[in-house]
This record gives structure tokens, C-alpha cells and sequence, in this order.
């Protein structure tokens, strides 16, 4: 009889021989994981009822929130147990095969570039970067401290009381401007010292604040793919950008870690 297959990663056929994967629970909370070898590469998978989870019946189910909301926080769950156990190329919410025969075929084709991107996800974690800024602090202190703004103060100073109003409307333009440029420069300092410690990097979406709930502005969001060894040296950098830019409004958030999300492109999410 053929199953449906509910596939959670890839990995190296050496990393899961021997792990217990049966144990755990698959997103259906009825069948087990199981580990189905390909050459030199093995799927992690579970098998699942078609009631829920065929082509047909995701259609339905994918347009009900609190279906999506518990099966998307379970597949999670599932991939972040498996990366700290396995090298591992996630696969994303409802990546589905209709037999073990449709899996062999893609296994088999795809086997050399699964390979090479566990090689190079090998020994290595994602963690993520979010930059946000509280401009109104940032002013502050380009207004105060910014040599072309004060030498445009002054000026100023020395103007009639009439031109003094006008170039002062012109001077909060210009710190307004040097604000934005500062934010920017900023940003790209410090991704370019954590960029050097990275194996790969990778631009996420920047929110406005109705996202992020936050006051203030999120300037840079970034995943980083580090080496295990060169984590601690990342986290310390980041705790310093953070402690070190507050006066000045900057705060860095830094999550993590996490399985590979954004350096595993040739994951797919579709039946078969």
C-alpha cells in the first residue's frame, strides 16, 4: 500500500544511522519519524493520512488559521529538534510526497546538490540580526555633535532674525537627511564585520513598525550562517554593537540558532 509522505529534512546518510528518529513524534502526532536512505543522503520523514494532509484536503485545511498556526509550529519544532541532532537541509511547511517512489525520483536527481549543500551547511548554525534605531535619540546626536551641522549653527548665529528662521528650517532638513545617512552607515559597518566571520549571509525583509509593534525603526534585518567555532566571537561582537550604540538609540536583537532556513534554497514545498 502506498503512503503519504510528509518529508522534514535531508540529511547525510552517516549523520542519522543509528538515531533513534522513530521516537519521535511526526506532525500528525500518530506516526513516528522515520529515515529513508538515497545513496549518501537520507529523508527524514513521517508517513500521514490523506483525510489531511492530500492535495485535495490542504486546500481546505491551508485556509484555516488555526490548523496552519498548530501544524506550522509543530513542523518548527520538529526541524529545530532534528539541526541540533543532524546536518540538516529543512524542508518547508507541508513538503509532501505522494509515495516513497515520487521521493526516490527526486532523491535521486537532486542527490549531487543536496550533497554539496550539506557539506557546506555542515558544522555551521543561522542566526538572525535585527537593527532598529529610535531616531529621535540618533538627532540628538547629530545635532549636537556632527561637524557640518555645527558649523552650520554657526552660521546661523550670526544671521538676521528673519534668515536665522529660514536657515534654521533648512538645518532640520539637513539633520534630518544626516540622520538617514547615519542609520545607513551604521548598518553596514556592522554587517561588514559579521559578514567577515560568516560563511553566508542573507537580506530579510526590514518591517515598518505596525510588524514589529516596536517605537522604533528597524534599519536591518540579516541571517548569518556561522561556523560553530566562530560563534562566540559573532555574539560577543553583537552584544558590544548593542551596548555600545544605546546612547545613540541602536538596538540589536540577535536570535538563533536556528535550522538553516535561508541558505537551503533548493527545498521545495509541494506534493509529489
Amino acid at each position: 500500500m502506498e503512503r503519504l509522505l510528509y518529508m522534514y529534512g535531508i540529511t547525510l546518510k552517516e549523520e542519522a544511522d543509528g538515531k533513534a528518529f522513530s521516537e519521535w513524534m511526526g506532525i500528525d502526532g500518530k506516526a513516528g519519524l522515520e529515515v529513508l536512505d538515497y545513496g549518501w543522503c537520507s529523508a527524514i520523514v513521517s508517513a500521514v493520512e490523506e483525510e489531511e494532509f492530500s492535495e485535495e484536503a490542504l486546500e481546505m485545511k491551508t485556509k484555516q488559521m488555526e490548523w496552519v498556526q498548530e501544524k506550522a509550529y509543530l513542523h518548527h519544532e520538529i526541524l529545530m529538534s532534528l539541526k541540533d541532532t543532524v546536518t540538516l537541509i529543512p524542508m518547508k511547511f507541508c513538503t509532501l510526497f505522494q509515495n516513497e517512489g515520487s521521493l526516490k525520483k527526486k532523491m535521486d536527481a537532486h542527490e549531487n546538490e543536496w550533497m554539496t549543500l550539506l557539506e557546506k551547511l555542515k558544522g555551521k548554525e543561522e542566526w538572525n540580526v535585527k537593527i532598529y534605531n529610535h531616531p529621535d535619540r540618533l538627532r540628538d546626536q547629530v545635532a549636537d555633535h556632527h561637524p557640518d551641522i555645527q558649523k552650520k549653527k554657526e552660521e546661523i548665529s550670526q544671521m538676521s532674525k528673519g534668515m536665522q528662521y529660514l536657515q534654521s528650517k533648512k538645518l532640520d532638513q539637513s539633520i534630518q537627511q544626516q540622520v538617514a545617512l547615519e542609520q545607513q552607515k551604521y548598518v553596514r559597518q556592522l554587517h561588514s564585520e559579521w559578514e567577515a566571520l560568516c560563511e553566508d549571509t542573507a537580506d530579510k525583509k526590514v518591517w515598518n513598525k505596525n510588524v514589529t509593534g516596536k517605537e522604533a525603526d528597524m534599519c536591518w534585518n540579516g541571517a548569518y550562517l556561522m561556523d560553530l567555532e566562530k560563534v562566540e566571537t559573532f555574539l560577543k561582537e553583537v552584544t558590544t554593537a548593542n551596548e555600545q550604540g544605546e546612547k545613540a538609540g541602536w538596538e540589536v536583537e540577535v536570535t538563533g540558532p536556528w535550522p538553516p532556513y535561508h541558505f537551503s534554497s533548493l527545498s521545495k514545498s509541494e506534493v509529489r
